[in-house]
C-alpha cells in the first residue's frame, strides 16, 4: 500500500522565513527578528512562519539603518 502524502499547496507570493533570509541577504536569526518587531510582515501557518516575497525583497533593497546614533 501507498503511503499518501499530505496535500501542498503553492503560494509564490510568501516564502518561509530560511528562504526570506536568503532573499534579504541576512541571517535567519535576523530574519526572525525582523519578523518578531513587526518591520517585515509575515504570518504564522501551522508551526512555519511565511513571509511576503516581495517584503523580503524590498528589505534587501532598503534595509533599516539600525540605530540613531547620539551625538555626544
Amino acid at each position: 500500500m501507498a503511503k499518501k502524502s499530505k496535500p501542498t499547496i503553492a503560494l509564490p507570493e510568501f516564502v518561509s522565513l530560511p528562504e526570506a533570509a536568503k532573499l534579504a541577504s541576512v541571517s535567519e536569526r535576523h530574519m526572525r527578528l525582523l519578523v518578531d518587531t513587526g518591520k517585515i510582515p509575515a504570518a504564522k501557518v501551522g508551526r512555519n512562519w511565511l513571509v511576503s516575497r516581495a517584503a523580503a525583497v524590498a528589505f534587501k533593497r532598503h534595509p533599516t539603518l539600525g540605530r540613531p546614533r547620539r551625538d555626544e
